[in-house]
């Protein structure tokens, strides 16, 4: 399996496609397994890096609490030692944020950035809500299974978690099978309640997407419309009915905004929301 020690400890990641770089950087929690819906197209129109952040999935889990800095830089070690000298980088949730770093940071690394359901950080954000925030805290002796169930209303809509079993089941199952441990996420929830990249936006010089939601229950579209109007010169789009995993959720729709503003070329596809 390919794993690298340039971060300073061993990160898994897996490479799909040719051509210009696209990396994608997971949210809390998450593994490289979570971009299923994204892997099959983006890796039909280029190269494709994905890969576990520290603290999950195959990767190793160093020390904590962690920073989006911290994780930024070990995005900035694995885009070295592939050797790439800049890439197009889209991260969703906690991921959008290790990406803004990424653009501070590493701004000769990255081409074209996509920010999803994030959020600035800092005095320029809207906060979860109670609600949403205890369902994504860890509760001492209950099961993992029970815990991710209670997030799915802030990941999905009710009318997905009715109608679409595979995609809820799915989810629940890949979370099993490769479960973050609990140091290693709790790690990475403090870099998410601590990121603040607020009051420095205005210096991505990045073409930038923020793509969100407007029926995300977790990060409030509203922190979109704050990125958007802090980055020169970004693009919004909103997508309309949209959950916080609006990637897996209105999978076709996010990745045609994704490819037509990275322009890379791609067959007709079904037109999205509002943008």
């Amino acid at each position: 399996m390919p794993y690298t020690v340039a971060p300073g400890f061993r990160m898994y990641y897996e490479e799909h496609g040719s051509g210009f770089p696209l990396l994608l950087i997971n949210g809390l929690g998450s593994d490289h397994l979570e971009w299923l819906h994204q892997l099959p197209v983006f890796a039909s129109h280029g190269r494709v890096v994905v890969f576990d952040n520290r603290g999950t999935g195959k990767t190793d889990v160093p020390p904590g609490p962690y920073t989006t800095a911290q994780m930024a830089d070990d995005v900035a070690s694995l885009l070295r030692a592939l050797g790439i000298p800049r890439a197009h980088v889209l991260g969703v949730s906690l991921g959008g944020m290790i990406a803004q770093e990424m653009a501070l940071r590493h701004p000769d690394l990255v081409e074209g950035l996509v920010l999803g359901c994030t959020g600035p950080g800092g005095k320029l954000s809207v906060h979860p809500s109670p609600e949403a925030m205890a369902a994504f805290a860890h509760a001492k002796g209950e099961d993992r299974e029970a815990e991710l169930r209670r997030m799915l209303p802030f990941l999905y809509t009710d009318a997905c978690i009715r109608e679409r079993p595979e995609e809820i089941e799915g989810f629940v199952r890949r979370r099993l099978d490769l479960p973050s441990p609990l140091e290693g996420y709790l790690a990475q929830l403090s870099a998410a309640v601590t990121h603040d990249a607020s009051s420095r936006l205005e210096k991505i010089r990045a073409r930038t997407l923020v793509i969100t939601g407007d029926a995300d229950r977790l990060v409030n579209w509203e922190n979109s419309l704050r990125l958007a109007g802090r980055i020169p010169g970004a693009k919004l789009v909103v997508l309309p009915g949209a959950p916080h995993r609006l990637f897996a959720e209105t999978a076709d729709a996010f990745n045609l905004e994704v490819l037509r503003f990275l322009e890379i070329p791609k067959e007709q596809t079904p037109e999205p929301g509002r943008s």
